[in-house]
């Protein structure tokens, strides 16, 4: 039980890599908070986790909202006293060539997948930092380090991601050392937006491993836990090959 008596709050927690993180937690003995827009997967969701034994509670929010994100935040720290988990996996992929790409779906990836993080961790990061614990645990991509052709916005938020966690983990680091945020970067993972991607093939020619949103849910443990030690503003990928 490597989060006993912890609380996680996971974004997009109701399908796919945030389901499998929080299925992971709860049967380490963490109460998770599943957050996303659609209440109804929410709930399937947190039903499935209390069917298996685990503890899960749901508060619908969208997270690109600074206000219902401070709401959420707050409802979180009064039910619940306290926040020992974050993990920010809330995002969105909209395929198409970069120049047939609308503004408009630029700017709504970039919120939904760099903005939300931000948000959220800003509402968040101030109980941490009050109660002197924290853990926060941001979800890029192995397009964040290689871009990924057909998904600029994509790769681009997800670069944005992952130097947003190298550079506020060293920065916390300085206010409180058992404040920890790290990444993790997915090479394909087995959920419902990437096997109807159009890349799909294209990543899968390279060869490699399709992830478990179980394993995923493993690599995010480890970083919420004490196996991690004192791994600060690092990146953990999860990739069977090294190239796409």
């Amino acid at each position: 039980m490597l989060l006993d008596n912890k609380t996680a709050l996971i974004t997009g927690a109701g399908r796919g890599i945030g389901k499998g993180i929080a299925k992971v937690f709860a049967k380490n003995g963490a109460l998770v908070i599943l957050s996303g827009r659609t209440k109804a997967t929410l709930d399937e969701a947190a039903e499935e986790i209390r069917a298996e034994g685990g503890k899960a509670e749901c508060i619908p929010c969208d997270v690109t909202d600074e206000a219902k994100v401070r709401e959420m935040t707050e409802e979180i720290i009064a039910r619940f006293g306290r926040l020992d988990i974050l993990v920010n996996n809330a995002g969105i992929s909209r395929e198409m060539p970069f120049t047939e790409m609308p503004i408009e779906v630029f700017d709504e990836i970039m919120t939904t997948n760099m903005r939300s993080v931000m948000l959220v961790t800003k509402a968040v990061l101030p109980h941490m930092i009050e109660q002197s614990y924290g853990r926060i645990i941001n979800i890029a991509s192995a397009a964040g380090l290689r871009g990924l052709p057909g998904s600029t916005a994509y790769s681009a938020s997800k670069a944005a991601v992952i130097c947003f966690t190298q550079s506020l983990g060293d920065e916390v680091r300085k206010v409180c050392r058992d404040i920890r945020i790290n990444a993790i970067c997915p090479g394909p993972v087995d959920t419902e937006m990437f096997q109807k991607s159009e890349r799909r093939e294209f990543i899968l020619a390279a060869g490699g491993d399709v992830n478990s949103c179980e394993t995923m849910g493993e690599a995010a443990l480890f970083l919420a836990s004490d196996m991690s030690g004192c791994m600060n503003s690092q990146v953990l990928n999860l990739r069977g090959f090294n190239r796409w």
